[in-house]
């Protein structure tokens, strides 16, 4: 499949990330490496997810962003991915690439996935919502992790949508060592941690909201 892209504006010690408006298949390779041992996607998965299901779950999720308005960037060097979705496609129709990781995350999964979101009491202005966007899976592969591949992509497609007009209300972080690099480095405070159980001493996510 050929691929329609555009480049951004490189950063010293970086080389210039891509927007991708088609899927590749090693999009969705790159995020189900990241993703596997990630708390948010096992307490969907319930603790059952592999990389192959994540491979399917992903290739699922970026077509379905795709398709909806949403975009995938990922640094030139293919070690990191990252799904912006449309928040405006809240009430299109379905696709069914939808259809697909739904049926992949099965009826319980769906039901956590939309209970996380539920819990984390965000409330989006009607009127921004069609310019509004959601940062929804950022992944770096393994072996390039803490070498700055995520706050680099991150700080530039947050940039990019702001430039764009779009704005990005929130951020769902999976962990709070995630939270707390988010806050300082992209202007965010933490609105909401959510536990799956009253005695849970971790958050299976994090809601950050963005500072007026």
């Amino acid at each position: 499949m050929k691929n329609n892209l555009e480049t951004l504006a490189p950063e010293t010690g970086f080389e210039t990330p891509v927007v991708f408006t088609e899927p590749e298949s090693w999009h969705w390779k790159v995020l189900a490496k990241a993703f596997i041992t990630d708390p948010t996607i096992r307490f969907w998965f319930n603790g059952k997810e592999n990389e192959d299901l994540l491979e399917n779950f992903f290739e699922a999720v970026v077509k379905d962003v795709l398709m909806s308005g949403g975009t995938v960037f990922s640094s030139a060097d293919r070690k990191a991915v990252f799904v912006w979705a449309w928040l405006g496609n809240t009430n299109q129709k379905t696709n069914e690439f939808k259809k697909q990781w739904h049926d992949i995350l099965g009826e319980t999964g769906v039901k956590r996935y939309n209970w996380l979101y539920e819990a984390g009491n965000i409330h989006l202005d009607p009127d921004k919502v069609q310019k509004s966007m959601e940062p929804a899976y950022l992944a770096v592969l393994p072996e390039a992790q803490g070498r700055g591949y995520g706050s680099h992509l991150f700080k530039w497609t947050l940039d990019y949508f702001d430039r764009k007009g779009y704005d990005v209300p929130f951020i769902l972080a999976s962990t709070r060592r995630s939270a707390k690099l988010y806050c300082p480095l992209l202007g965010y405070d933490v609105h909401k941690e959510v536990f799956v159980n009253s005695n849970d001493t971790e958050p299976i996510g994090v809601f950050l909201k963005r500072k007026k």
